[in-house]
């Protein structure tokens, strides 16, 4: 996702946590890794495949009912990814997936005018084994399949040229998700870090930093990007630069991402919960009632908030505790680090 890499990274250095001990963040980052990364990207390629299996179907078969079952496939993908979003780290870094998963915000329209040069051309250069190595981010994943499905500019149904582009983008998105699940299945989270300085380092805890800093990064990014940016809270308001707006899931992600944070919080055994529990209980229960009433708050937004008939002031209005309650979250959640023994420095994102 090409918004992220906007966000000012957060300095994250290591201190003497309270109460250090070996092997002290095995729990948390191998229940992370297990529970919500491992599962998070076996669920994404299964839906990946599901997804280019009724894109094929639909070019075989065109009609508006298979158009209907091939749309539906994409919103489950869409949904499937929002678990495993927060984490730029591993496998997805490798060939720019990550942003090529989902190509937003595209501000510009890059994926709608790449994407109508390629139905254009000649189909056969998508089949060569060399194209998607070079190929543009913005025609490769979700934001690509979302046009393909719901942009007045392409017609599967109708357009062989449109079927056969959203055949090729489906099966090697289903590839690149196939193949970042199936990295994660073959290696560990300390696998991913690297001693550049040969100074020696505990891999384990240097893991779970970047891990945290992504957290709270993908928190800010929620707030600002999904919620705020869309709909003018300190700006023009741009309802298209929602998430997924043409799929009408941009709600739907905000309310995915807010719950795969409780998940994170309580993955592993002892779990980030149970450790902060020893070193603040304060601190420890009062993030997990802020993550709970961000779920509870954003369950509680209209199904139509991003469309366009509601006012600007009348959104603003009904985001106002969300926001409110997601900038607590992002406060509490830097405590707790601090109290852990991490530092983290300012995020110059975060204005609240």
């Amino acid at each position: 996702m090409k918004y992220f890499p906007q966000l000012v990274a957060l300095a994250v250095c290591i201190t003497t946590p309270l109460f250090a001990s070996a092997g002290q963040w095995e729990g948390p980052l191998n229940g992370i890794v297990k529970t919500i990364v491992n599962d998070g990207y076996k669920n994404y390629a299964s839906s990946s495949k599901a997804l280019e299996q009724s894109s094929y179907t639909l070019c075989t078969s065109p009609s508006e009912k298979t158009l209907t079952a091939a749309k539906q496939a994409f919103e489950i993908n869409a949904l499937d990814w929002q678990q495993v979003q927060w984490l730029n780290f591993g496998p997805v870094t490798y060939f720019m997936r990550y942003y090529a998963f989902q190509y937003w915000p595209d501000k510009k329209g890059v994926t709608q005018r790449q994407l109508r040069a390629l139905s254009q051309g000649d189909p056969s250069i998508m089949d060569a084994p060399k194209f998607w190595t070079s190929a543009s981010i913005a025609v490769r994943g979700l934001t690509a399949i979302e046009s393909l499905l719901y942009h007045p500019d392409f017609e599967p149904v109708n357009s062989a040229n449109h079927c056969h582009l959203l055949e090729r983008v489906a099966t090697h998105h289903f590839e690149s998700s196939d193949a970042v699940a199936s990295q994660w299945q073959e290696s560990k989270a300390q696998d991913w870090v690297y001693d550049e300085e040969g100074a020696g380092f505990d891999a384990e805890e240097v893991a779970l930093e970047q891990f945290l800093q992504q957290w709270i990064e993908h928190m800010s990014a929620v707030k600002d990007a999904k919620l705020e940016t869309p709909i003018g809270y300190n700006g023009r308001e741009n309802l298209k630069l929602a998430e997924f707006y043409r799929s009408n899931l941009s709600l739907k992600t905000i309310q995915k991402n807010l719950q795969s944070y409780r998940e994170i919080y309580h993955a592993g055994s002892p779990s980030l919960f149970d450790i902060a529990k020893q070193s603040n209980p304060d601190v420890a229960e009062q993030f997990e009632q802020q993550l709970l009433q961000n779920i509870k708050l954003s369950l509680q937004l209209p199904s139509d908030f991003f469309h366009p008939g509601k006012t600007k002031d009348e959104r603003i209005e009904l985001a106002k505790p969300l926001v409110k309650s997601i900038s607590n979250s992002q406060s509490y959640l830097s405590s707790l680090v601090t109290q852990l023994g991490f530092q983290i420095g300012f995020n110059s994102r975060d204005g609240d």
